[in-house]
């Protein structure tokens, strides 16, 4: 077990994690942030100093009974407390949990860090989550129209944005992989024979190989091949897989972020003259269909995409209709005797 941190180190430690592993959105480490400053204050209240007490002091009990907290502060102020609330201030709350066990912060029992988590988890009262919003066909062949028909760019800045967003297209499209995964990628994590992204900072903490098409692979390979040409040294396997290359960054190779995926998919959708740019998990849905679509193998999907659960990953066989009929040909039609 680590050493114990005090329990509002813990929490801000936690949220760099959100920041610098997992690439997350400032608004959602913004609402963490929030969730977990009501935590501590609920624990203030029943005389537990967050800034005294340590992970290892924490006693399950008043994590299990937050919400419980929660709901009664809102009873006496005559309102109830929005579903919406209940779900975030419980996510926040189980990535924290999470946090410390993963961390070894936390000397909880396994079978009974399990229990907590599951606890917290059926507090949510979640509604079936939202079918994936798939793109279409003709909106993302529009995009990678649009990035070939970039013309060569004099300034070298210009040319690598060019060389970049076309093979950050072309690996979104192909992998499957999160904006955040793809954002902490390295160079080392590239084995462009055998088409390979290593995944070292997955959802969870959990590794996994992405594959990429050929496509895709050689693409990067001009990027990487036009980055090399005008550096300074020699590159190494701990830069960036992306980089940033607007004037901001200077001569530092400095890693993509998330919100910058989301500007060069704005940028290109612009010069493809759509109405809506499609956004990085979009591509994630994509992938997903496709590969089910084509083999029906849900576990499958669920080992490339990353899922801890398969129920996340059954979402997609709700929106193939391509691979439901099929399903249903096979089972009466193909498989029907003849009429006599």
């Amino acid at each position: 077990m680590a050493e114990a941190l005090g329990l509002r180190s813990a929490v801000l430690a936690f949220l760099d994690r959100l920041a610098v592993r997992y690439g997350r959105r400032p608004r959602t480490i913004q609402t963490y942030r929030t969730a977990l400053q009501r935590f501590l204050e609920y624990l203030s209240a029943l005389d537990v100093d967050p800034d005294q007490r340590t992970t290892a002091d924490l006693d399950p009990g008043l994590v299990r009974d937050f919400i419980t907290y929660l709901e009664g502060r809102y009873r006496e102020e005559g309102r109830t407390l929005p579903a919406a609330t209940r779900q975030t201030y419980l996510a926040a709350l189980v990535g924290w949990v999470n946090f410390l066990l993963d961390e070894g912060l936390w000397g909880l029992p396994a079978e009974e860090a399990r229990r907590l988590v599951r606890e917290l988890r059926s507090q949510r009262g979640r509604p079936s989550p939202p079918l994936p919003r798939l793109p279409r066909e003709e909106a993302l062949e529009a995009l990678l129209q649009a990035a070939r028909s970039r013309p060569p760019a004099r300034s070298r800045r210009k040319e690598l944005i060019r060389l970049r967003d076309f093979a950050l297209l072309l690996v979104l499209r192909s992998s499957g992989i999160r904006v955040g995964e793809l954002v902490a990628l390295r160079r080392g994590d590239f084995d462009p024979a055998q088409g390979i992204l290593w995944v070292r900072h997955g959802k969870g903490g959990r590794e996994r190989l992405a594959f990429l098409d050929r496509a895709a692979v050689q693409a990067l390979q001009a990027y990487l091949q036009a980055r090399d040409a005008g550096a300074r040294g020699k590159a190494a396997d701990h830069r960036p897989l992306f980089a940033r290359h607007d004037r901001g960054a200077g001569d530092v190779v400095r890693p993509l972020t998330p919100e910058g995926v989301r500007r060069a998919l704005m940028a290109l959708a612009r010069e493809a003259g759509l109405e809506e740019a499609l956004t990085p998990h979009q591509f994630r849905h994509y992938f997903a269909t496709r590969i089910l679509e084509a083999t029906g193998d849900l576990a499958a999907v669920q080992d490339l995409l990353g899922h801890a659960s398969p129920t996340t990953t059954r979402r997609y066989a709700r929106v193939s209709p391509k691979r439901l009929r099929a399903v249903h040909r096979q089972a009466f039609e193909e498989s029907r005797p003849p009429d006599p």
